[in-house]
């Protein structure tokens, strides 16, 4: 997701297909590869950074795999980037893999400017109930990961919302305080004070080794005013670039991407 344009107006909820473009060939379990590629290729601001930067391998070859995918002709097999995943991610050849883990992976050996369109910054601070004192911890984002719990039906939207409630950490889970110099009841805020240019949102569907197949309601654009500190400025909502699924079960299954080009 990323903020829209100005001259971008959402004519109606879906992602609408302007060209066709040439498909991608999955060979032996390769998918998780091809719907990367196919969604870091659909985004403008990827694209414009590449040209203006130092390139890496990593770089090169994903840009060589996605300028095959806007030419003409029979599927396209991604060997340059194939050679590049052991490299990337613990991976055996013909095996299947993760596809929210190499998303991660070619994001970090990319160039800097690239990798910092998916970077945000959060900030989690714990308020003691006692003295009131306060203890904050700032930490680089590259993705929001959601639990997706067994028979819930409540929306991506519900979801942040639940994402960035304030926390009560007692009992068990009591905060030591180290003005009062001892376990207290706190509060645990988490927000943003800086908003990725393009923030990827993983839904973790594996719980005890079972995936979850609850359908997840969203739309197309997000808000994430409400997650943000007091006194940054205003942001766009977030507008839907490219959807990454995954049907079948844990142990066998196939990937695919919907993008917005």
């Amino acid at each position: 997701m990323s903020p829209p344009r100005e001259s971008e107006r959402i004519a109606k909820c879906n992602l609408s297909i302007t060209k066709s473009y040439r498909r991608l060939r999955n060979t032996g379990n390769t998918c998780f590869l091809n719907v990367t590629i196919q969604c870091l290729g659909a985004i403008d601001e990827v694209s414009q950074v590449h040209f203006l930067t130092k390139k890496s391998t990593t770089q090169d070859r994903l840009w060589d795999c996605v300028k095959e995918l806007q030419e003409p002709g029979t599927a396209y097999m991604p060997t340059p980037l194939i050679q590049r995943i052991p490299d990337l991610i613990r991976h055996k050849a013909g095996d299947p893999a993760d596809a929210h883990k190499l998303l991660i992976a070619l994001i970090n050996d990319v160039s800097e400017p690239i990798s910092q369109l998916f970077q945000g910054q959060m900030t989690s601070t714990i308020k003691c109930s006692s003295c009131d004192s306060t203890t904050s911890r700032t930490n680089i984002t590259q993705d929001i990961s959601l639990h997706i719990e067994e028979d819930a039906s409540s929306s991506l939207e519900e979801r942040l919302n639940d994402f960035f409630q304030q926390e009560t950490l007692e009992g068990a889970i009591a905060y030591w305080c180290d003005t009062c110099q001892k376990p207290c009841r706190a509060t645990k805020t988490l927000l943003y004070t800086r908003t990725p240019t393009i923030l990827i949102v993983h839904l973790k569907r594996l719980i005890l080794g079972k995936k979850i197949q609850q359908h997840i309601p969203f739309d197309i654009t997000l808000n994430l005013e409400p997650y943000i500190t007091l006194g940054n400025p205003p942001i766009q909502d977030m507008k839907l670039i490219g959807i990454i699924s995954h049907q079948g079960t844990k142990d066998n299954g196939h990937y695919t991407a919907m993008t917005k080009k």
